[in-house]
């Protein structure tokens, strides 16, 4: 999928309708889709902001693949 094809298909989905019913979503109901989606990210809690690193690349060295 192209990026004009990504915009076109997120461009389309956002309808005033679909974009209220995402407003109106409370914390609980997001963390209650994340659990039930094992192929959803994790939620990013403070807890999870609180161990994290800021890991910057260095440039010029090769990633392993």
């Amino acid at each position: 999928m192209t990026s004009e094809e990504a915009l076109a298909l997120a461009k389309e989905w956002m309808t005033p309708e679909r974009l209220a019913a995402l407003d109106a979503m409370t914390d609980e109901d997001i963390a209650a889709q994340i659990a039930s989606n094992p192929d959803a990210a994790p939620e990013l809690t403070d807890e999870w902001f609180e161990n994290a690193r800021l890991v910057i690349p260095l440039k010029g060295r090769k990633r392993a693949a």
